[in-house]
């Protein structure tokens, strides 16, 4: 221990001295002492790990460095101990040391030490082969039971990717492929024998990011920005673009993503407490059942969420464009066609739970992703879009690179080893029309959903999955058809809920009508076919839409969060360019007739031609009643029911006012500033009723919040105690103690009554809607399993809400024909000839 206690003398004088010398010779003559007795400590003993004052002491002159070289970098030039550290490779024997003592401390110094390094852009450092193999070795050796430690290590190799993207004149020292561009000519070298090998020894700086890549937190950040700039630097490297595109990076991140899609389990219920209800739907049946609410996705959904997000930008920052059809082509066949889509098609318990957790996954990845080519992708495979015939496939790889060309045909021969099923025999439509007629409530929600999704946030792909007429498009309406169709829309609305402030809620909607069809200007027009963004008419027969109008029939009796979603889809159907409104929501103007409607050009003698045409293009039209489209036909045949009620129950419009006024009045916010902010899996381009953030509650935003709420729940929730309707049967007269026994009883009848099975017969009596059952609980509206309507039925408040939720639906609707008529010019003064 002579030698030992010599040393580490040594270390007490030196440390007697602040390293801060006065000179930069005096700091570095300091610098030079504390790198040689490191040097000194590492060569005395094969070792080290058998001392732990060994440990302690080496860490602390690894610390003097690091406080040495931090103050220099700080001050202005020169920087000799920089220099110093670079070109006496010091970093060498601090990787060592930092491998063989096995003691976190000593790794954390290790990582200041490396990391100041980097961030001195000194000669001989970054650019440096040796020193790129000793950060290579302390990543990838480096204990890393500690999260901490395992960040920082993973930031070292981050901070290396930064400079590379900044300076790819370093990629050298860290880059150095096997192959040279005479590889191609090589005898005995096929495409199937690399391309798409591991080759770690070329760049292991790129492996060791991928090992973290699907990492949460620090670590995974670091390791995912730092992979992004290695592959955004490919396009200014042709050695490192070939090598990216016959490199195993494409398999390693399409198998990456396929593991962790694997890991997804089954779906749970967002149902943890009572409170979690959004009001709409604590107001009504079911309020406490798991098919209440859309489920949970957990924790396994977000790790691959984040790595889907990657591959997003992945693709977003790949400024090579064989690179980028590389990463795509594996996406399609390693993922699309061997996992996501056979996960689909073996998902046939529609009545059960597992169509419901796969349409969930999908609908989570489409509401989360927006980048054009992987949106295709997806898409175009799961709707078995036509694909480009062997002639396009034959040109395109002409033009394509000899890698290119190598790593297709690897793909292609990996592709035909796997039994895989195709999409043309049974697509994402097949299983959305299964998921529809589904009588498990959570499939088809998901399939609501993942139907709003597409034709919201992807509209291109709208004709895909609904049907259209392929003859000529629809025919522009004069203004005075346009105006009875709104009148009859809205007179079925007024007809429910006579509303004072009608004109500032349909004025609302109609903003926000307004604002999503603008939106859908943007969209560029297809380059093949420019009919093809022309507005086709919907086909009647198309089982789909049959099928949201069977749903719609049973409007009533339908769990409100169904509701919330089917009326969201219809509004999304509505408000796509591509599709027409002719037939299913408006008459076709073929069916007008103008006999027997007298416009002002009727009532007028001797007017100018011109006038008169003027005049004829506001004159309403009628049509025959087998000419009703088909959603307006059941809308009407709805409200038709909610008017038998009001004939036989005197006080239903009082019901419906107070149930809206409690669904509005509920949700007001404590505070300003917006309540619901969106989630991962909120389109960006929702439903105008979803896009409210006000913070001033408005009349019609009795859906927007059940919608918004279930994309966020966190609203409080209230008794129905508190409705308007108690709050009205009020006694002046009565002494406080016979008030408060009053306001109690009433409340005690209400939630009877409210809680009471509803005959939906429209032959109803008054007696039979006011006949109260067993006692419900304080909230009156949520109905135990026991205790719950048969199937087909609902109670009176159920049907109370639900009728809010059809006059909502009908002010949205109507907003969304009148933008439509405006901004999409579907209707106007045609026929009429203005002189110059």
């Amino acid at each position: 221990m002579d030698f030992w206690s010599r040393i580490i003398g040594g270390s007490r004088s030196l440390s007697t001295k602040s390293p801060r010398a006065a000179s930069p010779t005096e700091r570095l003559t300091a610098f030079k002492r504390t790198c040689n007795t490191l040097q000194q400590i590492w060569r005395s003993s094969n070792s080290p790990t058998s001392e732990q004052s060994t440990t302690v002491h080496a860490r602390n002159f690894v610390e003097r460095l690091n406080s040495v070289l931090s103050d220099e970098s700080r001050g202005p030039a020169p920087h000799p101990c920089l220099a110093y550290a670079a070109s006496s490779q010091i970093f060498v024997t601090v990787t060592k040391l930092a491998l063989s003592s096995y003691d976190e401390g000593m790794l954390h110094s290790a990582t200041v030490f490396f990391n100041t390094l980097i961030d001195s852009e000194v000669d001989g450092v970054v650019d440096n082969r040796l020193f790129a193999r000793a950060l290579v070795d302390l990543v990838r050796r480096a204990d890393k039971h500690s999260e901490n430690i395992e960040g920082r290590l993973v930031e070292l190799l981050f901070g290396i990717a930064n400079n590379i993207r900044l300076q790819p004149t370093i990629l050298p020292a860290w880059f150095a492929p096997r192959l040279d561009d005479q590889d191609d000519e090589r005898p005995g070298v096929s495409g199937v024998e690399y391309a798409g090998t591991m080759r770690k020894d070329d760049f292991p700086l790129f492996y060791l990011l991928v090992d973290y890549v699907h990492h949460v937190g620090r670590a995974g950040d670091f390791a995912r920005t730092g992979l992004l700039y290695l592959i955004e630097t490919a396009s200014r490297s042709k050695h490192l673009e070939r090598w990216l595109i016959e490199s195993d990076l494409a398999t390693l991140m399409a198998t990456g993503l396929g593991a962790l899609y694997s890991q997804l389990g089954s779906l749970s219920s967002n149902l943890d407490s009572e409170s979690d209800v959004p009001h709409v739907i604590a107001h009504s049946d079911y309020a406490q059942q798991e098919t209440a609410l859309p489920p949970a996705l957990g924790v396994s959904m977000d790790a691959f969420m984040a790595y889907l997000l990657f591959w997003q930008d992945t693709i977003d920052h790949c400024k090579s464009a064989e690179v980028v059809a590389t990463l795509l082509d594996h996406f399609q066949v390693l993922f699309l066609e061997q996992l996501l889509y056979p996960s689909l098609l073996e998902s046939s318990d529609v009545e059960g739970g597992s169509t419901s957790a796969v349409l969930t996954y999908l609908y989570r990845i489409l509401a989360s992703i927006d980048q054009e080519d992987l949106v295709h992708r997806i898409l175009h495979f799961l709707l078995a879009s036509p694909s480009d015939t062997d002639a396009q496939i034959a040109q395109k790889k002409k033009s394509m690179s000899a890698s290119r060309r190598k790593s297709l045909d690897v793909l292609a021969a990996f592709s035909e080893e796997a039994a895989r099923p195709s999409p043309s025999l049974f697509n994402l439509r097949d299983l959305a029309l299964l998921g529809l007629r589904s009588k498990n409530r959570q499939t088809v929600l998901a399939t609501l959903r993942l139907l709003t999704v597409i034709l919201q946030r992807h509209p291109s792909f709208a004709r895909s999955l609904v049907r259209t007429l392929s003859g000529e498009p629809a025919k522009q309406r004069t203004v005075g058809a346009l105006n009875a169709e709104l009148e009859q829309l809205l007179t079925m609305a007024t007809s429910i809920v006579n509303e004072p402030s009608l004109d500032e809620s349909f004025g609302n909607y109609l903003k926000d009508a307004s604002w999503i069809l603008e939106s859908r200007l943007c969209l560029p027009a297809s380059n093949k076919n420019p009919t093809e963004a022309i507005p086709h008419g919907l086909r009647q027969d198309d089982p789909i839409v049959r099928e949201l109008l069977g749903c719609l029939e049973t409007f009533f009796t339908n769990a409100v969060i169904l509701n919330l979603a089917l009326t969201e889809v219809l509004m999304s159907i509505a408000s796509s360019h591509l599709v027409a409104l002719d037939g299913w929501l408006l008459v076709d103007p073929a069916n007008y007739d103008y006999a027997k409607s007298k416009g002002p050009a009727a009532e007028e003698d001797g007017l100018p031609d011109i006038l008169e045409q003027v005049l004829s293009v506001y004159q309403e039209p009628t049509w025959p009643h087998t000419k009703t489209p088909a959603l307006t036909g059941v809308l009407r045949s709805l409200v038709e029911q909610v008017q038998n009620w009001r004939k036989h129950i005197p006080d239903f419009d009082i019901l419906v006012a107070a149930r809206r006024d409690l669904l509005h009045d509920e949700d007001e916010p404590a505070s300003t500033g917006p309540r619901y902010p969106e989630q991962l899996g909120t389109p960006a381009v929702g439903n105008s009723l979803d896009r409210r953030l006000s913070t001033t509650p408005r009349p019609d935003q009795a859906i927007a919040r059940g919608r918004r709420d279930l994309q966020d729940l966190t609203s409080p929730q209230r008794s129905v105690v508190g409705s308007p309707l108690r709050d009205a049967t009020t006694f002046h007269s009565a002494p406080p103690h016979d008030f408060s026994d009053a306001r109690s009883a009433a409340a005690e009848e209400l939630r009877k009554r409210l809680a009471t099975p509803f005959p939906l017969d429209s032959r109803v009596h008054e007696q039979e809607s006011t006949e109260p059952l067993d006692t419900r609980d304080e909230n009156n509206a949520i109905i135990d399993e026991e205790d719950k309507p048969a199937e087909g039925s609902a109670t009176l408040g159920h049907v109370l809400t639900n009728v809010v939720i059809l006059y909502e639906f009908l002010l949205e609707i109507s907003a969304m024909v009148q933008a439509r008529g405006t901004i999409f010019e579907e209707a106007g003064f045609q026929g009429v000839a203005f002189a110059g």
